[in-house]
């Protein structure tokens, strides 16, 4: 028997490999279907730079009204824009006028709702409050005459 040298090896290994019939496409598989998500309305507003208490001075007293500015965060998601409502606490004021959104707004005893036709994202809010002193007010440190909320329509 014959001895194989090694270029002879070589070209019997390739012959070999060429004869191995291999498939001309491979199978294909492919699967459809759909995914759906349910993404709820969210708004949430934050207080970002609004103080806990107010203090009243003789001085406010005196003038009969207290200024504050507060800085507000809403976040929404709704893309219709959200409900912002601004709720008077009875007790130290007996009105609050309120400066920074579409128009001023003035509070007695009733909540208000505004509208904010707004896209969505974050909308960040800088308001500034006159607190009009009942006659009865005394100098203090007192809960924020006037509480806010956003909601989604």
């Amino acid at each position: 028997m014959r001895k194989l040298n090694r270029s002879s090896w070589c070209a019997l290994t390739l012959a070999l490999l060429a004869a191995v019939s291999l498939p001309a496409a491979a199978e294909k598989a492919s699967t459809r279907f759909t995914v759906s998500a349910f993404v709820p309305q969210r708004v949430s507003l934050q207080a970002i730079d609004q103080p806990a208490l107010l203090t009243v001075s003789g001085e406010d007293i005196a003038r009969g009204y207290k200024d504050m500015s507060a800085r507000y965060e809403v976040r929404q998601n709704t893309g219709r824009g959200y409900l912002l409502s601004l709720s008077p606490r009875l007790g130290l004021a007996s009105r609050v006028a309120v400066l920074g959104l579409d128009s001023a707004i003035e509070l007695r005893d009733q909540s208000v709702e505004i509208y904010r036709n707004r896209p969505s994202g974050l909308e960040r809010l800088v308001l500034t409050f006159r607190f009009v002193l009942n006659a009865t007010a005394r100098p203090g440190s007192y809960a924020l005459p006037v509480h806010l909320s956003a909601s989604a329509l």
